[in-house]
This record gives structure tokens, sequence and C-alpha cells, in this order.
């Protein structure tokens, strides 16, 4: 069953090609480009609407004995191209050994060796179980709908070996950070700035909610060997409407990261009481708060379920070393699989592919043409032994 890592470097390219921003053009180009590739493969496919002109892309090749199914999961969007690079964004070039692009890490080379995997399982003989490949959209979204609509339609269940090919740099993401996002308005009173006393100043109200948080989310009992500790940013702030004015309200976007026993739920029962600790020493004083996207609880896989066990000895067939995992990678953004894992209660959702995190999201984002060979490497040798 070899994989042609010619032709995932090859689809590697074309994907990059395909600009699927998010916001942006989204995935429409992109999800029919991977339908008609997986056809032409000989492949089963079927089409999942997610929003309108949003489809999910489902491929499947049938087994021939028991045991669990096995689910890759690959997202079609990318972040915006944004500012700063130096080699042309869109266009897949090839250099020193590298695809630069934007998506080219994250994750279109991860999207390319599954579906070069999957083309490799048709053209051989059926796997030992189901394998399935989910082409999502939304993943770079706040709302990750894509992964929920493969749960809401039972296309992945609690009992399925879950796999993002996300970029880990070949390491094991076995741990994932939670992460609640929010918004909180502040309600002053406008006066004149040269009768502030007839006002009530919503950005104070804000900055001292800010410096609060900080304080608090420090000073939390919670730490993880593997994800650290809880982490919070106000990552954006707006108030005021002129520089004599006092402001009547402030808006402000919180990001806290979560560790274990944490919940969302905690998350934002301590932004309200640090607001409601706040407001008293401004009377007349209101706020609002609202979460903002799905909420993403911690997550970690077992050591010991099935796709992790055989990751692991696949790894250390072809690469000769141990799968590493653990370090900063923990803290990076949400996966689908991380998604999966929140929905359905399972501990077999992991991530693991080609390119850095460290280079995602980056001007001049690129994937080394290496880490595709050995991830294809490393999937093949796991479907032969499954």
């Amino acid at each position: 069953m070899p994989i042609d890592v010619a032709q995932a470097v090859r689809d590697t390219i074309t994907l990059v090609q395909i600009d699927s921003q998010n916001p942006g053009a989204l995935e429409g180009a992109c999800a029919r480009w991977v339908r008609q590739r997986l056809e032409y493969a000989g492949i089963d496919v079927m089409t999942q609407a997610v929003q309108p002109g949003r489809d999910n892309i489902v491929a499947r090749v049938q087994g021939t004995g028991t045991g669990p199914r096995l689910v890759l999961l690959a997202h079609m969007d990318t972040v915006p191209v944004g500012d700063g690079w130096t080699v042309p964004a869109l266009e897949g070039l090839t250099r020193n050994g590298r695809i630069y692009g934007r998506g080219a890490a994250d994750m279109k080379s991860g999207l390319a060796v599954a579906i070069n995997l999957m083309a490799a399982l048709a053209r051989e003989s059926a796997p030992p179980r189901e394998v399935i490949l989910c082409a999502t959209v939304d993943e770079e979204g706040p709302q990750m709908a894509g992964a929920h609509a493969l749960v809401a339609a039972d296309i992945v269940t609690p009992d399925d070996q879950v796999l993002a090919l996300e970029p880990t740099g070949l390491r094991l993401r076995i741990a994932q950070v939670g992460l609640r996002w929010m918004e909180l308005t502040v309600q002053g009173r406008m006066a004149h700035a040269g009768r502030a006393h007839l006002g009530i100043d919503a950005n104070h109200v804000m900055a001292r909610v800010v410096e609060r948080l900080k304080e608090q989310v420090a000073a939390l009992p919670y730490r993880d060997d593997m994800l650290g500790r809880p982490l919070f940013t106000c990552g954006t702030l707006r108030g005021g409407i002129a520089t004599n004015v006092v402001p009547p309200s402030c808006h402000a976007q919180f990001d806290v990261r979560l560790v274990p026993p944490m919940t969302t739920a905690d998350a934002e029962a301590l932004v309200r009481s640090v607001v409601e600790e706040v407001l008293p020493a401004f009377p007349g004083a209101g706020y609002a708060l609202r979460g903002l996207g799905a909420a993403r609880p911690p997550i970690h896989a077992a050591a010991d379920c099935h796709l992790i066990e055989h990751l692991r000895d696949a790894y250390l067939s072809v690469v000769g070393r141990p799968l590493e995992s653990g370090g900063a990678d923990g803290h990076e953004a949400y996966t689908d699989a991380s998604m999966i894992a929140a929905l359905t209660g399972s501990r077999s959702c992991t991530v693991f592919g080609p390119g850095s995190s460290d280079h995602a999201h980056t001007a001049d984002e690129f994937v080394p043409i290496s880490d595709i060979e050995h991830a294809a490497g490393v999937l093949e040798h796991m479907i032969e032994c499954w």
C-alpha cells in the first residue's frame, strides 16, 4: 500500500494555489477540487452541507475486518494571507526542500497526505477496518461549524479513532488547552470631561476589570504537567467617543486558556465574578457578558488508545526514534480533533502532522517536503498494522 509521496507534494502545491481564506474566499473551490481528486482515485465520496456554499467532504474506504474505524481530519480553510510575505502567498513556491504559501503547513500538506493515503488504500486492497477522511470547513472560524456538523450527523462517533493531520512538527499532540472567548461591554455615563464627576468612565471600569482578571488568573492553583498554567489575554479593547468626553461605554474581547480541571463555565464564572466585584466602586455602571464562538474545554487523549499506540509504533519503525509529545505545542489553537473530543467525550482523538505550528499563521508559511514524506510513511505503516 505505498503512498505516492511525489503526488502528495504536487497535491500540496495545487491546494496552496486554491484560495480558501477564512474569512475571505472560503472553502468552495477547495472542496470541489478535493471531491474531484478523491473521485478520480475511485473513492466513495459524499458532500455534507454545513452552511450555504460551505460543504464538508467525506470519503470512505471500506475495511475487511473488525476493530475501530480510523477517521482522518483535515480542514480546507486557511487564515487570511496578511502582510509581510517575501514569497508569493498563493503560488505554492518550492525552494530549498520547502513548499511555501498560505496553508502549506496549516494544513494543506496534511490534507494532501490524507488524500493520497485514501488513494493508496483504494488502489491496493481494503484496510483491516474502515478508514474515513473528513475534509472540513470552518476550522479557522470561531464556531468550528464543520466539526460540529460531523458529530451532529453521526458521521464521526465516540467509538472512532480520530486523527487530525495538523502541523505538529511530526510530534504527537496528545493534550490540548481549553479556550473560551468572551466579549464584555461596560456601560458608563457620558459627560463633559470638564465635569467628569457627573459621568461614569466606562474605560476606567474596564481597566480595573482587566487588571483584576490578570491577577486572578495568574493566582489560580491549576497547573498541568503537559499544558502548563491558565492564561488570560484582553485581545481587543475599544471605548470612548472623543478626548474631551467621559466614555459612555467600553468593549473588550477576552481570551482565556484553560487547563484541567477547569471548564469553560468556570472561565465565564470567573469573569462575571470579577466584573461584579469591580462595579460597586462605580455606582450606576452596568455590563453585559457573552460568549464568542464555540466553548472549547481542555482535552487529554488516552495514551493507551488504539490510535496512539499504533501511531507510536509506526513512527518508531519509520523514523527510527520514539515519537515525542508535549511541549509548548499544547497551547496552540484548538483543532477539529479537539472539538470532536469535546462534543463526544472521546479520549481517542489526537493530532499529528507535517509542518510546524511555529510556521502556521505566519508570513512565508512553509512545510518541509521531508515532513510530507515522513508523515506519509508513518500513516502507511500504521494502517498496515492497524
